[in-house]
This record gives structure tokens, C-alpha cells and sequence, in this order.
């Protein structure tokens, strides 16, 4: 489990020595040492907004991770119980104090702890995001993860030539749920699974695999467990061969 997203299981240096050019951002972070992985194992990281461990979404993930053949190393994190670090408009400031390589040695220290939990996206090899649906999109405690660590020039850029292409290909796999049922055509749509798609795509996650329970207002628990179940099944059976016949 990750514990508050300063003091990972990772542990890193980060080092400073400036910036460099991107495209969106003008510039990025330039670090010289990454998180170090053990490459014989399939890195998973667990991010969890479940309402309860009996929930649907969490009994999904429980599946799908019980029925993936390699060995897997998972890191969790309880969104709705651990600490994230706490941020505020000073590290944004700070961040693009450093993009334009005008920041202090305190705008360093104050997105250190930023940079590190961006970082560890570039170490795993699949995410997997246990959500229901709060308003048609996400979970606030979900956006404070992603609006923490999606940051330019560690995990993302919109460059085409950047190093960062090279983390493509992996695998996001979003267990959802909602009380109603959405279809093509209807008004009321599902911004949840397009929008962590696209924004987990951006870090090179371009393999989506959705598994959205919908109508559970109208349908029995068990029928939606039973369904449930079914797909994540389904879905660990699809990863496996990917897994297998990738260096994921």
C-alpha cells in the first residue's frame, strides 16, 4: 500500500539541474534518476474509491486481480483513507516557477513530494481503478490523485519525439459503476470512463479495458455480482495474453 503519496515504497533522489524545452509546457522536468522496478514482475497500481470492501467496483477488482497468471507485484492506494499530498494553488505556482526555470530552492522542496507520486506512474505496468459514479464523472478524492500526479514532462507530454512514448501500450482497466444505464444517443451521458481514458492514455496507459456495472438501482445485487464477476473474469483473460506476450 502506497502510504500518502510523500513517503512511497519508492525511494528516489530527486535532482535538479534545471529544465528542458517540451511543446505544451515550453519545458519540463529534468531529473536524473528514476524509480528502480523489479522487471520479472507485472507492477500494478490499485487505486481505490471504493465506498466499502463488500462494494461492487471492489469485489470486481478483487477478481480481476485474483485471476491475473503472472506475478504481479500491487501497489494500493485508499483514496478515501490515506493521505494525499495536500495539493494547493503554491504548488502550482511553484510548478511553473520551475517550468520556466525561475524556481527557488523552496518551490523545489515544495513539489518534491508532487514529483515523486507523478514518478511512480512510469513504473507500472497497469492501473486498475475500483469507482462509482458520483454525478456522471468521478469521485473528487479520484480527481485529487489524477490532478496530482499528472504532471509534464514525468509522466506526460504531447510531443511526439518525446522519451516519454516509450511508456505506451499499458494497460488501464476502470471498474465502474452507476445506478442508471447509458447508451449511445441518450442525454444523459457517462463522463466517467471517457475522461480517465483519455487522461490515463496521455500517460501512455493506451490499452483500456472498461468494466462499467450500470443499473444497479433496477437490478438485484445478485445478478449485479454475478455480472460482475463475469466480466472481470473475462477481462483478467484478455490481460493474461497481452502479459504474456508483452514485457508488461
Amino acid at each position: 500500500m502506497i502510504k500518502c503519496l510523500v513517503q512511497s515504497r519508492f525511494t528516489r533522489c530527486l535532482s535538479w539541474t534545471g529544465v528542458r524545452r517540451q511543446s505544451m509546457f515550453k519545458s519540463g522536468f529534468e531529473h536524473l534518476q528514476h524509480i528502480k522496478k523489479d522487471d520479472s514482475k507485472t507492477h500494478i497500481l490499485y487505486l481505490n474509491a471504493a465506498h466499502s470492501p463488500t462494494s461492487l467496483v471492489s469485489h470486481g477488482a478483487r477478481i480481476l486481480l485474483e485471476n491475473l497468471q503472472r506475478e504481479k507485484a500491487v501497489e494500493e492506494v485508499k483514496l478515501w483513507t490515506e493521505q494525499l499530498v495536500p495539493y494547493k494553488i503554491d504548488h502550482a505556482l511553484s510548478k511553473l516557477k520551475l517550468l520556466r526555470g525561475e524556481g527557488t530552492d523552496e518551490d523545489k522542496d515544495r513539489f518534491a513530494p508532487v514529483l515523486t507520486a507523478a514518478e511512480i506512474i512510469n513504473s507500472m505496468d497497469v492501473v486498475v481503478v475500483a469507482t462509482p459514479m458520483w454525478n456522471y464523472t468521478i469521485p473528487y478524492v479520484l480527481k485529487q490523485y489524477i490532478d496530482i500526479v499528472v504532471q509534464p514532462g514525468i509522466n506526460f507530454n504531447d510531443s511526439s519525439d518525446s522519451s516519454l512514448t516509450k511508456n505506451s501500450g499499458r494497460i488501464l482497466v476502470v471498474i465502474s459503476s452507476a445506478g442508471a444505464e447509458y447508451g449511445p444517443g441518450e442525454e444523459i451521458q457517462d463522463f466517467l470512463n471517457p475522461y480517465l481514458k483519455q487522461v490515463f492514455a496521455l500517460m501512455g496507459f493506451t490499452r483500456f479495458f472498461p468494466i462499467f456495472i450500470q443499473g444497479t438501482a433496477s437490478r438485484s445485487k445478485t445478478d449485479c455480482l454475478e455480472w460482475t464477476e463475469k466480466e472481470a473474469k473475462k477481462c483478467a483473460t484478455e490481460l493474461n495474453k497481452i502479459l504474456e506476450a508483452t514485457s508488461l
